[in-house]
């Protein structure tokens, strides 16, 4: 009985839902989508770094209304001071990325997974007699994330994944 009782409920409660919200999708085929982000928990930043936040930017095109292709760039920047000379690291990612956009029903939201593919470029030196060091490489990650606008051409987002940051939070634009 109280399975019965629970799946009514679940049911009902959706009815109400669907009900109420409007199906009017956030993302369409020909949107150009900019996403520029501040990072939270990079990877890239030394303990006890000052400097500047990752930041992260992304243009995607929608080539379908439930696909978008387009560039991410990413740059983290920190310096680090010891007793021994200042040390100062930077980080640059540069790629390409495709998205999968969710419809869920809910308006003025556009969740999305995705995937980037693109290289890196990492580098250290200090303002001592030590030598520096520079990597990169090609690189591969994925992202989950959503933007919510608050009008049609405005909005904010929040991303998880492979980036400059494991986190971005930032503004959101459609034109």
């Amino acid at each position: 009985m109280k399975k019965k009782f629970k799946l009514v409920s679940l049911v009902g409660l959706f009815t109400v839902l669907g009900t109420s919200l409007s199906f009017s999708q956030a993302f369409e085929q020909g949107d150009k989508l900019l996403n520029l982000g501040v990072g939270l928990g990079s990877q890239f930043m030394a303990a006890g770094a000052k400097g500047t936040p990752p930041v992260g930017l992304s243009l995607e095109f929608g080539v379908s209304d439930k696909i978008s292709v387009g560039a991410y760039g990413g740059y983290a920047g920190a310096k680090v001071e010891t007793g021994m000379g200042d040390w100062k690291y930077n980080y640059i990612i540069v790629g390409g990325r495709g998205s999968y956009h969710f419809d869920f029903g809910v308006e003025n939201l556009d969740p999305y997974a995705g995937v980037l593919l693109g290289y890196n470029i990492a580098s250290v030196s200090t303002d001592t007699n030590l030598p520096t060091a520079s990597a990169g490489g090609f690189l591969w990650g994925a992202h989950a994330g959503a933007r919510y606008f608050f009008s049609p051409k405005f909005g904010a987002f929040a991303e998880l994944g492979y980036g400059i940051a494991w986190l971005n939070v930032g503004v959101a634009l459609k034109f």
